[in-house]
């Protein structure tokens, strides 16, 4: 058998997944300065594309809690992801259905893919989605249509500010390798922005597909073969998913690294630029409690990441022999020692 936050799961059941009832519950006071709901239990489904980390879980109870709903109360969470990817592991999301939540919150383009394909009647709240609409989830921002709404991850300029800081850290930098996951639908759109802001800046790109740890190995291999001065991971749940591992990888073949996500210089990345997952979980929970008190997600706009953080890993910068310019340092929202 194995356990995971504390609770048995079988090793007949393929698929992984967790029922967040009263995890921790105990410790947390059961008053809040919000509004009460009342007593009857909510049950909302997390859908995401590889196993959530505890920081994000963590961010979306508290969110839940300051609206008043409290898990083993008046609330009940099931968190599911697929064995691999939702075409390796399908009907997953029709299980989430089955367990007749009252809304779903599905991280990553992937997860809301599978939603949609499996509910067109259950509210979906997104969380860190790159292109709603060219996607095809919603109508507009302002006013979405259907039974999807949430929290985007639009960034024009995300990109080609990581791009420009990226190379501000590693000088004489030539030659850029980018890693995608082609899983992920808003590679492409994630890609091309990456690629643009590559060749503005008179430089080389190379590009590989990677989503598992051995498919990460062999990817920085070739980049490194490719002399390759840094490397790129476009954000996907995979990336995270496998930070620790992408960290040895890059560490081990002497490449410097930037990403949207600051889970991955936490593990040992170089340097991240992009919005905050925390804080964008505990903005799904605002949605989830409007659509509980009877808001219809057609009705209630998009929101967008107002701030984006950069995080730079100084140990990370002193083992590749990189000095971090001054103007980085005072600009970061965080410099890991």
């Amino acid at each position: 058998m194995s356990v995971i936050l504390g609770l048995w799961v079988s090793p007949m059941r393929r698929r992984e997944s967790i029922t967040l009832v009263g995890g921790g519950a105990a410790a947390w006071p059961l008053t809040t300065h919000a509004q009460q709901p009342d007593l009857k239990v909510r049950r909302v489904g997390l859908l995401t594309a590889s196993p959530p980390t505890s920081s994000m879980l963590n961010a979306f109870r508290d969110g839940m809690r300051e609206h008043g709903y409290i898990e083993g109360r008046n609330l009940s969470v099931v968190v599911r992801w697929p064995h691999g990817s939702f075409d390796q592991d399908p009907g997953i999301e029709a299980e989430l259905v089955s367990d007749n939540v009252d809304v779903i919150v599905a991280w990553t383009t992937p997860a809301v893919i599978a939603a949609r394909r499996a509910t067109a009647t259950i509210p979906i709240v997104m969380v860190s989605v790159g292109d709603p609409v060219g996607s095809g989830f919603i109508a507009s921002l302002a006013r979405p249509g259907g039974n999807v709404t949430g929290v985007s991850n639009i960034a024009a300029d995300l990109s080609a500010k990581l791009i420009e800081l990226f190379v501000e850290l590693v000088p004489g930098m030539k030659r850029i390798g980018v890693v995608r996951n082609l899983d992920n639908p808003n590679v492409i759109l994630q890609l091309q922005e990456t690629e643009e802001a590559i060749r503005k800046l008179n430089m080389q790109v190379q590009v590989v597909d990677a989503r598992t740890p051995d498919e990460f190995e062999r990817a920085f291999a070739r980049l490194s073969a490719e002399s390759v001065n840094g490397v790129v991971l476009l954000a996907n749940a995979a990336v995270i998913k496998h930070s620790q591992r992408i960290a040895e990888i890059a560490q081990a073949l002497q490449l410097p690294t930037a990403f949207q996500r600051r889970e991955n210089v936490e593990a040992g990345g170089l340097l991240s630029y992009g919005a905050n997952l925390n804080d964008q979980f505990r903005q799904a929970a605002f949605y989830v409690d409007r659509i509980l008190k009877g808001a219809k997600p057609a009705e209630l706009p998009v929101e967008q990441p107002n701030k984006f953080e950069l995080v730079i890993n100084l140990k990370t910068a002193r083992a590749l022999g990189l000095k971090i310019p001054q103007t980085l340092l005072v600009a970061a929202d965080e410099v890991i020692e």
